[in-house]
């Protein structure tokens, strides 16, 4: 989904003037841009360049930065135009008001960081005509009486640490509850008789949490009243039990008109706990007898409220608005109510949805006769169409007692066969007498009367009756007294705010289930913290893992489990909102100062649209805020950034700023969990064991540090008028402006060729860019363009299998992905392309800022501005963790355009994670020239600084230098309609790729220039990279003018001298591999080595099997040996090769075009069987030792050896066993002495062995040979 622009005026004029110290005028001119949902859309909407356009109402959004504080409006002026007759016609169904609408938002980053938003719609209607708001004044005056949401207050302590026994039970339904003496024996909750005393039940259980930030949210357990039967000794034994009121899940609420309810959406099981503690003041109901006062009304009737409301389908798989019931091969349901004794009349409301594309459709609901019609109008053909319209019908209906309350539902098509209804909820607000009906009469009084004045309730059939109670408040309920006449009861009650009773016959009542023990936990006890973790149970050895590695980078780290938040938060009932209001504690205590507030929330697993696991998956580990738009394809999203938004009145509107920085890992089980801790661990830790050589899985080298930190790649896709071209280019000038030290690849898909196959047109040459970058390493990836859940645009130009193929476990980009739905997490049936980026083990990325539902275009532009307005920042002289660039980025985003597109952007990944920014600077201090020529000898001195411009005088390390001739200007191709052929400038061509010792801060380069250089006088590039393995730094020049060529160049006739092997150096021509192998070339010329590509065929070519066509260039993939340019090695992993012969040829050139060429042979052994070739020993024959050798295809596993010597008699003599582990395809020598398992020397003669590897699958392979001792 994109939304393109079609034109584009770029200023805004605003003044601000001063009348009084209170009061001031802005005054603005306010420019639009024309915004289209697609490219080929003919609707065209209008957006304010500041500002957004809300897809909800139709109405483009003026915003204006405020200092923070409350605002009236005195006056308000304003010019305006007509739209025009094509401009009108894409707000047909748009509700605009006769006013332009003035309101006022605060954002709160922290307590220094806030300010107030100005908001103007900038449409409206007068006389059915539109006009649009073009110039402005508005004078304002700060209010004195400055509204301040009640700040929420929290425990210092939870109940749950008093060191007591603690059980959590559940239930399901919203009633009376008993617990007797057997079940705490059963559950092993007591195995004697206990004080009665000492019984307790807590719960905090209201229903679904509030998602506005204030004090209505409850904070942890309170004490529930109960009922004790235990025949008056005290003594909780045989026959004895207590009796508790427990909420549900689900609310029921009172509009002062009907009951309405709210289903839990995070959880269909309620809550409480029970505590056994004798030293605990019991709670037990208080008896209120009110019998004696006046009253001034009797109440005989009641209005009952039952409500049908079953999820069961969710249509686009995301929001939290589910349906029950689809009317389409069966149209018609009939759904029955309980409701006895009917009086007057009763309230319904149904909520229904119709999927119909082209014609209305029709619900008729029937009851007591009563028959209604329901139109609802069709959604269109559209794909980004709604996926139905819903329809909410209210209607009275006088109740007939005479026959049953059954409400019946037909659903009419209009003959269109693709068309289905929905059933969303049914509410029922229906008069009834006090007659009951039940063991529990359930019912509700609303506010009759004032504060003084008391109401009699007469309840009818009511023999069976014990107990009446006031269950208003759980933790106040109240025993009333009342009066028995006959089948009839009364009671006195005050009725100042709306009641709720219940009438209790008999004993049979429901048990609640039992959970679990519950350990003591006190999570309203932490202090300040830098870091929270939040984590399923499961998960807490990796959990805990993590925590130790951020606390050793010295942050103060809380790990919890989601668990224990719901307890303390959310009265044990799985809330988003619970984690929310965990994480505002830190914030509130802190009153938002900046210094002290947590900075970081990890949540330590996956989540699904499912929050409930209705559809039975299992894998709703850890919540997801769904919005509640649910059917609009273009409006609905799933957001962590509910966690993250702290502050007091803040909710979830789009002009909220987020207070923490919160990211996901989206791990499933235990084991993705172990492989993200190692993946993070091996982006953040530096191995001290490591070295220069290679890795088993990749080709680079075995540390955390490389210049491929100095390294931003940046992809472009190929539609929409060359729109995702540009927006790259704007991006990479944004970088050479604030981070021109790193180097930018550009990977614009139209400059590479497309190709016609049978699955679609393919762009192989942009897709093999990518994935050697990748695998290369990058700091940074950014992708911009049309894109989903299985990879980057209509050219799979990114596909799911390459990035499971990824191997750059040390050098993993973090990913920024402008494009739709590619780091979708929530969908539990589906695995996205962006969450296999985080979950590869190998190598992938180490976080992403990606989208999870379809983005729009233009805000996509415009939050990767913001987003590299923030990504290099350093704070206090330290490079950002990733939370830090995701609250910068997006909160930068809201004080600029609310548009809530920028809410379907999350952070996958851990938001601790420092960005591997080099922290300090290389500097040149000179060279031995101010221009260079072809074939010149360069050298240049420079050294280190830290960020204040000191020398390092303590750093000894190396520093890599990358040498760029002038600027490459290239050019796309121009292939898709629409899109033109556009020039661009990349540094391309490689000079020198080397590295040099750097001693007490300084170091020096000394290397010699190609003769293929381009002759034309132009600036060059240096860009510099240096580390010592704890510490690393970067730089770059720009100022040394390249061009000529030498006039005196001394004379060089030979080609290079080369070595070949595959994976290390013991390999020999004609060997076995595995499908994978790593190429490895060392390289040697007096005049080094050319690799700058200028020269027509004098690249470092690889050929495959004679197959020039395909042949591969690899001038980026030499680098010259330490402190010297006449030598260096080519490393190159090839994949995928077929089993069989193959040969490989490669083909190097030096500086004066003079090139040498070298062949290898090998043999590709399927890896699903084990291979042994070419066992030997040597020397044989042999006198005082030999050593055994041989060659397989088991590179880089652990192989268990055994080597058995036989007599000719058949005798076992030696045995050798060994565990080795190769990281190539040749074994390394293992010695024998000659002598036998007694240390004895054995006799001259003839021998046998056998040799046989073992793999770690159990995959066996043997040989036998014959040796000769000699004496």
């Amino acid at each position: 989904m994109n939304y393109c622009k079609a034109i584009l005026i770029f200023f805004i004029f605003i003044t601000v003037r001063s009348f009084s110290q209170k009061e001031f005028r802005i005054e603005s001119k306010i420019k639009y841009e024309i915004v289209k949902w697609t490219h080929d859309a003919d609707t065209k909407l209008i957006s304010p360049i500041k500002g957004y356009f809300d897809q909800l109402s139709l109405q483009p959004v003026f915003q204006y930065k405020l200092s923070f504080a409350d605002y009236e409006v005195k006056s308000f002026d304003f010019s305006e135009r007509a739209l025009t007759q094509s401009e009108i016609s894409s707000y047909d169904d748009a509700k605009i008001t006769n006013n332009y609408n003035i309101y006022f938002r605060k954002q709160e980053q922290n307590s220094k960081q806030k300010n107030s938003l100005l908001l103007l719609n900038c449409i409206r209607k007068v006389n059915n005509q539109l006009f649009l708001i073009t110039e402005f004044q508005i004078n304002l005056e700060k209010s004195s009486n400055t509204t301040t949401p009640k700040k929420s207050t929290f425990s210092n302590q939870s109940v749950l640490n008093d060191g007591s026994n603690w059980f959590k039970l559940g239930n399901f339904e919203p009633g009376i509850y008993k617990i007797d003496y057997n079940f705490l024996i059963n559950n092993s909750i007591i195995d004697a008789n206990i004080s009665s005393n000492s019984i307790h039940i807590f719960s905090n259980n209201y229903g679904l949490l509030n998602t506005v930030n204030d004090d209505s949210r409850p904070d942890d357990l309170n004490q529930q009243s109960v009922y004790v039967y235990d025949g008056g000794d005290d003594i909780f034994s045989q026959g004895d039990y207590i009796l508790f009121y427990l909420n549900g899940s689900n609310r029921v609420d009172w509009d002062g008109q009907n009951f309405s309810h709210t289903n839990h959406i995070y959880s269909d099981s309620a809550y409480c706990f029970l505590n056994i503690d004798d030293k605990k003041v019991s709670n037990r109901l208080d008896s209120t007898n009110n019998l004696s006062q006046n009253f001034n009304q009797t109440i005989t009737k009641f209005k009952d409220f039952k409500y049908l409301n079953n999820d069961k389908l969710n249509l686009l798989k995301s929001g939290s608005q589910w349906f029950g019931d689809v009317f389409d091969l069966t149209n018609t349901y009939n759904y029955a109510f309980p409701f006895n004794n009917c009086l007057d009349s009763s309230h319904i409301k149904l909520k229904l949805m119709s999927k119909s594309n082209y014609s209305i459709a029709y619900f008729y609901p029937t009851i007591f006769s009563l028959t209604r019609t329901v139109p609802i109008p069709s959604s269109g053909p559209s794909y980004y169409a709604d996926v139905g319209k819903i329809v909410v019908d209210e209607f009275d209906v006088l109740n007939n007692p005479n026959v049953p309350y059954i409400l019946n539902l037909e659903y009419f098509n209009n003959n269109a066969p693709s068309s289905k209804g929905y059933l969303d909820y049914v509410e029922i607000n229906c008069d009834r007498s006090l007659f009951i009906d039940n063991q529990q009469f359930n019912f509700r009084i609303p506010n009759f009367g004032t504060s003084n004045s008391y109401s009699k309730i007469i309840l009818e059939n009511s023999n069976s009756v014990d107990m009446v109670w006031d269950i208003s408040n759980n933790s106040d309920i109240k025993n009333l007294s009342f009066l028995k006449n006959s089948s009839q009861l009364f009671f006195l009650s005050k009725i100042d705010t709306l009641r709720h009773f219940i009438a209790v016959s008999g004993t049979n009542f429901p048990v609640p289930k039992f959970i679990k023990r519950v350990l003591n936990q006190n999570l309203h006890g932490f202090g300040r913290t830098d870091m929270i973790i939040v984590s399923p149970a499961e998960f807490l050895s990796a959990a805990q893992d993590l925590k130790l590695l951020h606390q050793n980078e010295g942050l103060e780290v809380v790990l919890v489990t989601d668990e224990e938040i719901y307890n303390e938060f959310s009265g044990g009932l799985p809330d988003a909102s619970a984690i929310k209001q965990f994480l505002r504690m830190f914030y509130a205590r802190e009153n938002g100062n900046p210094n002290t507030i947590p900075k970081y929330c990890l949540l330590f697993g996956d989540g699904t649209y499912d929050n409930r696991n209705i559809l039975g998956h299992n894998k709703n580990l850890l919540p997801i805020f769904e919005s509640s738009e649910s059917i609009s394809v273009v409006n609905t999203y799933a957001s962590d950034d509910y966690f993250a938004i702290l502050s007091d009145g803040a909710s979830m509107q789009n002009t909220d700023f987020l207070n923490i920085g919160v990211g996901r890992l989206i791990v499933n089980n235990l084991l993705e969990a172990n492989e993200m801790v190692q993946k993070i661990r091996n982006y953040t830790t530096e191995n001290q064991n490591s070295s220069n050589n290679l890795t088993c899985n990749n080709n680079l080298a075995n540390s955390i540090y490389g210049d491929w930190r100095n390294k931003v790649v940046l992809v472009s896709d190929d539609e929409d008028n060359n729109a995702y071209f540009n927006d790259i280019e704007i991006m990479s000038s944004k970088i050479s402006t604030t981070k021109p030290s790193v180097n930018i690849s550009k990977i614009h898909s139209d400059a590479y060729a497309q190709q016609s196959t049978t699955v679609g047109e393919r762009i192989p040459d942009a897709a093999d860019a990518i994935n050697q970058k990748v695998n290369n390493g990058a700091i940074l990836v950014n992708y911009i363009g049309h894109g989903g859940e299985t990879g980057w645009a209509q050219e799979q130009i990114l596909t799911v299998p390459t990035i499971k193929d990824w191997d750059n476990n040390k050098a993993m980009p973090v990913f920024m992905t402008a494009t739709c739905e590619f780091g979708r997490f929530d969908d539990h049936d589906r695995v996205s392309a962006g969450e296999y980026i985080l979950l590869n083990k190998n190598g992938g990325g180490i976080g992403l800022f990606t989208t999870t539902r379809l983005v729009y275009a233009t805000p996509n532009e415009w939050l990767n501005r913001f987003f590299y307005d923030t990504v290099f920042d350093f704070v206090n002289n330290k490079p950002q963790r990733l939370g830090d660039i995701y609250v910068g980025t997006k909160n930068k985003f809201a004080q600029f355009s609310a548009d809530k597109n920028y809410r379907k952007f999350a952070l996958l990944g851990d938001p601790a994670i420092k960005f591997a920014l080099p922290e300090f600077k290389v500097q040149i201090d000179s060279f031995n020239t101010d221009t260079i020529n072809a074939l010149s000898e360069v050298g240049l001195y420079g050294h280190l600084d830290d960020n204040l411009g000191n020398q390092l005088t303590n750093f000894n390390g190396k520093v890599y230098l990358t040498f760029y001739d002038k600027k490459s200007s290239l050019s796309t191709l121009g292939t898709n309609s629409g899109s033109d052929k556009l020039s661009f400038e990349t540094w391309k061509n490689i000079i020198y790729k080397g590295k040099s010792t750097a001693t007490n801060g300084n170091f020096s380069f000394t290397f010699k220039v190609p003769k293929d250089i381009s002759y034309e006088y132009g600036f060059s590039r240096m860009s510099l990279y240096a580390e010592d393995g704890s510490i690393d730094a970067n730089g770059y020049n720009e100022s040394l003018i390249i061009g000529g060529i030498e006039n005196n160049p001394t004379i060089d006739e030979q080609g290079p001298q080369l070595e070949i092997f595959l994976n290390d150096k013991n390999f020999v021509s004609g060997g076995i591999s595995n499908s994978d192998p790593l190429l490895m070339v060392s390289v040697f010329d007096e005049n080094g080595i050319n690799t700058v590509g200028n020269g027509i065929g004098h690249d470092i070519e690889l050929v495959i099997d004679n197959n020039y066509n395909k042949s591969i260039i690899l001038n980026d993939y030499y680098e010259s040996d330490l402190d010297t340019y006449k030598s260096g090695k080519i490393k190159f992993e090839l994949n995928e090769l077929s089993p069989g012969e193959h040969t490989l040829k490669i083909k190097v050139w030096d500086n004066y075009n003079n090139s040498s060429s070298r062949e290898l042979t090998f043999v590709v052994v399927e890896e699903t069987e084990i291979k042994l070739s070419h066992v030997l020993n040597y020397p044989n024959p042999f006198t005082t030792k030999t050593a055994f050798f041989f060659e397989h295809n088991q590179n880089c596993d652990f192989l268990d050896l055994s080597i058995i010597i036989y007599s000719v008699t058949g005798r076992v003599v030696k045995r050798i066993n060994r565990r080795i582990h190769n990281e190539g395809f040749r074994s390394e020598g293992v010695f024998w002495d000659g002598k036998d398992d007694f240390n004895e020397t054995l006799a001259k003669g003839v021998y046998l062995y056998n040799l046989s590897i073992t793999n770690e699958q159990g995959m066996k392979a043997d040989k036998t040979q014959t040796m000769f001792l000699l004496k």
